[in-house]
């Protein structure tokens, strides 16, 4: 036991983490049938996303899995970016966004440009990007995908566009710790400026962000920990209704 938990640097000091790595490990030596990480998170934690929201578990569960989730990279684009010599740019004019399976891209060539991932589905199927390259995280679900192929495009700056809430943080803290110059959307102002706006209509926090390590703002933080709950769907409302200043890498 101690030497698998040891390859993910998993001590016996991080109590909590140290716990719940012993019941995956267990489970899936003594039990696991190919149920995906969903389900084995649910049976073990009473929470689907327990697993998927700490990187060191997920790669424990993929660690024995016989059931690898498909690495699928959803990418919208207007920018000239070939992979394995297809145009990504006409094919998201002509089918609206396009989606590989990340092991199968062979080759990549791309136009410096920005880089936005959406959280939710929403906003990356009807936002238009302009001068930038859209990637869909699908929430806990892709991280890992998308954060490789990240490291193999030219960009000039990355972005998180998530939810304002526990969730969206932890997975903006996943893909800091693989790129530690990725920035989170909205801004503090913005962010600040909505919870005091719009409090009244903003859904509660009730995710529970106790012991989540936040390394991005005091100030977002303290929303969070004061049940502030903001949507990257309400986001996008208030800019398509002029309400927010429009980001540069959208149309």
């Amino acid at each position: 036991m101690n030497e698998i938990l040891n390859k993910f640097q998993i001590c016996k000091n991080e109590t909590d983490l140290y716990k719940k790595a012993v019941k995956i490990v267990d489970f899936m030596r003594n039990i696991y049938s190919g149920e995906d990480i969903r389900f084995v998170s649910a049976y073990l934690f009473g929470n689907s996303k327990t697993i998927d929201k700490n990187t060191k578990l997920r790669k424990l569960f993929n660690e024995f899995s016989s059931v690898r989730r498909p690495g699928i990279v959803y990418i919208r684009t207007d920018t000239e970016t070939l992979l394995n010599g297809i145009n990504v740019s006409e094919l998201t004019k002509t089918l609206h966004l396009c989606a590989f399976f990340e092991p199968d891209i062979k080759t990549i060539d791309n136009e410096k440009c920005d880089i936005v991932i959406s959280e939710n589905l929403s906003f990356f199927m009807n936002a238009e990007p302009k001068n930038a390259i859209f990637l869909y995280s699908k929430g806990f679900h892709l991280i890992d995908t998308v954060a490789d192929f990240i490291k193999k495009l030219d960009y000039k700056n990355l972005m998180h566009f998530g939810d304002v809430d526990c969730e969206g943080f932890a997975i903006f803290q996943n893909f800091k710790k693989s790129h530690p110059s990725i920035e989170f959307y909205p801004d503090v102002k913005t962010a600040e400026f909505v919870a005091e706006k719009y409090r009244n209509f903003l859904p509660e926090n009730n995710q529970g962000c106790n012991n989540i390590p936040y390394a991005l703002s005091n100030k977002i933080t303290e929303l969070i920990h004061d049940n502030v709950s903001i949507e990257q769907e309400f986001i996008h409302a208030l800019i398509h209704k002029n309400i927010l200043r429009k980001p540069e890498w959208m149309k």
